[in-house]
């Protein structure tokens, strides 16, 4: 426990009976107690910390770094519930302070289920597994479901890079075994013999698009990233060019226009909140509804979106173009619980004749994408 290494914890391997200060209040911090109080329930929480605030959260003293330092023998053991948590611990360190880790930062308490989560998720789970095509995706969608949860059997914490850590799948040939057949993460199941026309939200390096206007009878790309052409190298740049069938546009698909905050991290950028100014360092957001009225395009064939849980606004201010067009979906919905249920949910109600699949294609918890195809355009 007296390692000084940058580390992060999982709920798992908190000792039984120990003293806990939980560091970072806001939702973090309030996650990680309820999640304490249902994984842990030995664990004793004595105290919150926090770099800037004072005074109680959720009833308990919010220690200072110089509080905790000072206070060391008022808690046995520091868990960092932000996703700062490796700048938090290394100031932690230069106090003399080493008994500490990461817990429970936002790609965890915003992805990962509680256990009395299901229970209070039932109805809408079992409305998916009803409304799924096949029992290979009812099966494949439990094995998701139940390694989602915090403490599942199924899945491990493993360290992937400096300060990264990932959920792994113990056994990776129980999930490679799914879909009935894996071509290519957004292109199973989708018929691109009836595909003209195609929106992408999130193009990042171009890969998907790449291969998409080789098609024959591809008509028009257009790819929306707030990006703009950042992550495509010059190869592909000029690849997409010369098809003549890319238009690149560098907004945020949302569900209305307007400017956001966004943070960037390559493939994992993300919409931190729209904001009521279009200020330097925003983005522009928009809406696939507004967008149509500008662009020409007669209809849209296949939607693909990889926008960091900003899939359901975004659905939103495209659903009136995908019920009248009735195009083929591809969308991912693994980046955060909410959008795990929201995104089938959303689109099973709303869409009448669609088969409903999943795919997924990584051995972490990643890369989930839900597939939703008119049954007229269904080729399998």
């Amino acid at each position: 426990m007296n390692d000084p290494e940058i580390r992060y914890i999982d709920p798992a391997a908190v000792p039984d009976g120990c003293r806990v200060c939980l560091y970072g209040i806001g939702k973090g911090g309030s996650e990680s107690l309820k999640l304490l109080r249902q994984l842990c329930p030995d664990v004793e929480i004595v105290c919150f910390a926090d770099t800037y605030q004072s005074g109680y959260f959720e009833g308990f003293e919010i220690f200072s770094p110089d509080d905790l330092s000072a206070r060391k023998n008022e808690y046995d053991f520091i868990l960092v519930c932000s996703c700062y948590y490796p700048e938090i611990i290394t100031n932690l360190h230069s106090l003399g302070i080493e008994n500490v880790a990461g817990f429970s930062w936002p790609k965890f308490y915003n992805y990962q289920f509680l256990p009395d989560d299901l229970t209070k998720l039932k109805t809408e789970i079992n409305f998916i597994l009803d409304n799924l095509h096949s029992e290979s995706d009812r099966e494949l969608f439990r094995i998701l479901c139940e390694a989602r949860v915090v403490g599942s059997d199924s899945v491990e914490l493993i360290y992937i890079s400096k300060e990264v850590y990932n959920l792994v799948f113990k056994d990776p040939e129980r999930i490679q075994s799914f879909p009935e057949h894996t071509a290519h993460s957004y292109f199973d199941f989708i018929n691109f013999s009836a595909v003209k026309y195609v929106v992408q939200a999130g193009v990042y390096d171009g890969s998907e698009a790449l291969a998409i206007v080789n098609l024959r009878q591809l008509e028009q790309f257009y790819g929306f990233d707030p990006q703009g052409t950042e992550a495509l190298n010059s190869e592909t740049q000029r690849s997409l060019e010369k098809s003549g069938k890319f238009t690149l546009i560098p907004k945020g698909l949302w569900e209305c226009e307007g400017a956001a905050n966004f943070s960037i991290n390559g493939s994992a950028s993300f919409v931190i909140g729209v904001v009521a100014n279009d200020d330097e360092g925003t983005i522009q957001l928009t809406s696939l509804k507004s967008e149509a009225e500008i662009l020409p395009i007669p209809r849209l064939d296949l939607l693909i979106a990889d926008i960091e849980n900003s899939e359901i606004p975004m659905l939103k201010g495209a659903m009136d173009i995908i019920q009248r067009d009735r195009p083929q979906l591809a969308i991912c919905f693994y980046h955060s619980k909410e959008q795990f249920i929201g995104i089938p949910m959303m689109l099973m109600k709303c869409l009448k004749g669609y088969i409903f699949k999943i795919g997924h294609y990584s051995n972490t918890l990643d890369e989930s994408v839900f597939y939703a195809i008119p049954i007229e355009k269904y080729d399998q």
